[in-house]
């Protein structure tokens, strides 16, 4: 099983998925661009990832698109993503 940077297990069996969550999630903490791309490759590798989906959301809340977090969360549930 794959875990992130605090050694947690992540619902993804993509390394790519993975590598791009990773980044992504790191990206907000520090106010660098880039992090809605990441979870976009996340996504793209991963269709069900539901942690880099979240995640995305919580980004574009912060950066008050209200409407489009709220779209995100709205995705049918696809599973876990292999």
């Amino acid at each position: 099983m794959l875990v992130d940077q605090y050694d947690l297990a992540l619902s993804t069996t993509s390394s790519a998925a993975r590598d791009a969550y990773v980044q992504g999630s790191s990206l907000p903490l520090t106010l660098y661009p880039g992090a809605i791309e990441a979870f976009d490759r996340a996504i793209a590798t991963a269709p069900g990832f539901a942690l880099a989906h979240a995640r995305k959301a919580q980004v574009l809340m912060r950066e008050g698109n209200v409407a489009a977090a709220r779209a995100r969360c709205r995705r049918p549930r696809m599973g876990v993503s292999t």
